[in-house]
């Protein structure tokens, strides 16, 4: 059996709506209250409190607070097992010396939504397209929108329910058979391909697939729109209205992008018996070039404008959905080290490591 996720879009009613966004409330008010008896626990008496000793205390919020039996008890628990491992997750990374935010108090409206960890409170219907949410003695029937490809054999095992953009959306974690999960492939090809920005791949036989740029199309849209919320006042109804027409042009502009990234990917995992590829950092890759006030940096603007590039050709999402389609698919994936292969200095005609600039990058004749 393997894990994998699958995404509907909830339809809720205008009732069903309000009460999805009072549960999403609660959560967040008990995420607070976590974090705020942490933080006093350990100001006052220099206590730490377990994720335990705070899901024992739920019986006595419930009876003093009884609009959270409405919630049931495992999706509160789930919320203060997130809350704990986002308090574990700071400690973690201090100790590593990396960079770490405390965990903050989040606004309701910022709170994304909350989990149900096992199906005790919910029902999915996968051909039938309903969420079934048993609230006490009552039962709430959501529509959802959308279906996966694993078949009846699938199991769904936890689902959260998050709200995007005035949306609401259902993310399912499904138990699936192997056989359920494998991928109709070749073993015909063996193919290298590389990365790019004006290609967004390109094979090793001089094939290239060219990037759609999906952002830069709708850049002069999108700086219109920010200058126009810019004119408004914070907070004011048509800053708000033009907030959210500048998120929902973002989230536009990501599913373009992802699902443009799935086609490619599943396009070159198919055919192929061994695909290889470089291993690529796009996270160091894309840091700023600012430097510090002692040292500050060259060509700030310059490598501003190509980090945006670089983002928005997605080679962030295409290793992770070659890795988990490569293995479905039974391809053989070698990504190569780019610190020790050194492809931008060396030549793959004659595999000489030569210093060259930019312009000079080309392959040299072969011998």
């Amino acid at each position: 059996m393997q894990r994998r996720k699958a995404t509907f879009k909830l339809d809720p009613s205008a009732a069903q709506g309000v009460r999805l966004e009072a549960w999403t409330q609660l959560h967040c008010e008990m995420y607070k209250a976590a974090l705020e008896e942490r933080i006093d626990a350990w100001r006052e008496v220099r206590k730490s409190v377990s994720s335990y000793e705070q899901q024992n205390a739920l019986p006595q919020i419930k009876s003093d607070r009884p609009e959270f039996i409405a919630l049931g008890s495992h999706t509160v628990q789930q919320t203060l097992r997130s809350f704990d491992r986002a308090f574990a997750s700071f400690f973690r990374r201090v100790k590593a010396r990396q960079t770490s935010d405390f965990p903050r108090f989040k606004f309701a409206k910022r709170f994304s939504g909350f989990a149900y960890p096992d199906p005790a409170d919910w029902t999915l219907m996968q051909h039938g397209g309903t969420l079934r949410i048993r609230s006490g003695e009552a039962t709430m029937s959501i529509r959802a929108r959308g279906k996966h490809r694993f078949g009846l054999d699938a199991k769904p095992n936890d689902i959260t329910i998050t709200r995007k953009n005035g949306a609401w959306f259902l993310s399912v974690t499904l138990r699936v058979p192997d056989e359920a999960c494998a991928r109709s492939g070749s073993d015909c090809l063996r193919r290298g391909v590389d990365f790019g920005i004006n290609g967004r791949t390109t094979f090793d036989d001089g094939q290239t697939v060219e990037n759609p740029r999906w952002l830069r199309v709708e850049l002069l849209k999108l700086a219109a729109l920010q200058r126009q919320r810019a004119r408004r006042r914070r907070g004011s109804l048509r800053f708000n209205r033009l907030d959210q027409r500048v998120a929902r042009l973002h989230e536009r502009i990501a599913n373009l992008r992802r699902d443009v990234v799935h086609q490619r990917t599943t396009e070159m995992v198919q055919p192929c018996a061994v695909l290889a590829t470089e291993e690529l950092a796009p996270r160091t890759m894309s840091r700023s070039a600012r430097g510090t006030r002692q040292e500050p940096g060259r060509h700030v603007r310059q490598k501003a404008e190509l980090t945006r590039e670089m983002l928005s050709a997605g080679f962030g999402m295409a290793h992770p959905m070659l890795a988990y389609k490569a293995e479905e698919a039974g391809t053989r994936l070698h990504l190569s080290d780019t610190r020790q292969l050194k492809p931008s200095q060396r030549c793959a005609a004659c595999w000489e490591i030569v210093p060259k600039t930019i312009k000079d990058r080309v392959a040299c004749p072969s011998p």
